[in-house]
């Protein structure tokens, strides 16, 4: 074979290989391209559920019916609140509800200093409202704040609770008598709704009751 037919056998050689080489980057780029398109496919798939699931969370946000009863049996000390799991129509039930008595608002009280002789515990249980639970129903409450988280179903019937409640009284640091401190304290009854219900997010809702003011959560 003459050095003509050599020299063209090596340069289509050469070519080959460079068309192969081609063709491995096109295969490359477009598994890249591929690979990018299935993940901005996976994230908007993940967002679409997580859109619908916050759509679904929001339209099952619960909706409570709370009253406060006062003087129970004639007593002006006693008072109940009763608590109804009411709606929405799509909810059926929940897995647990705690309530919890917060304090009074717009109010700074102790400006983050505790008085003589008060205890942080003492502080941390004492409610600045007109009610607290009666912490002697050990049955429903954890405390004189907080009750213990139970379900509530609108299927079973069992969708709502009655609490018993106590006036609160003045701090043993406070220069005020029982008179005194429940006309300061005059409400309403502040509480925070604490829901759960799986596979959502909790939701908390905020209620504010009186004895002429039934307070109904979660509507728009």
């Amino acid at each position: 074979m003459d050095s003509f037919w050599t020299g063209a056998l090596a340069v289509g050689a050469s070519l080959g290989g460079i068309g192969g080489g081609i063709g491995a980057l096109g295969a490359w780029r477009s598994a890249v391209l591929n690979n990018r398109s299935n993940r901005l496919m996976a994230v908007a798939t993940t967002d679409l559920r997580d859109i619908e699931a916050s759509r679904r969370r929001s339209e099952l946000t619960p909706q409570f019916r709370l009253t406060l009863t006062e003087d129970i049996n004639g007593v002006a000390r006693n008072g109940n609140l009763k608590i109804e799991l009411i709606g929405p129509s799509t909810l059926d039930y929940l897995d647990e509800v705690t309530i919890r008595i917060v304090n009074e608002a717009w109010k700074d009280h102790c400006s983050g200093r505790l008085p003589t002789n008060v205890t942080a515990e003492e502080a941390a249980r004492f409610v600045w409202g007109p009610w607290e639970f009666n912490a002697g129903a050990s049955a429903q409450v954890s405390d004189n704040r907080t009750t213990k988280p139970r379900p509530y179903s609108r299927v079973t019937g069992k969708n709502w609770d009655i609490f018993s409640l106590h006036r609160t009284q003045p701090g043993h640091w406070m220069a005020m008598d029982s008179a005194q401190w429940q006309e300061q304290e005059k409400g309403p009854l502040r509480l925070s709704l604490s829901c759960s219900r799986a596979p959502y997010e909790p939701w908390f809702l905020l209620a504010e009751v009186g004895s002429d003011q039934p307070a109904i959560t979660g509507l728009a």
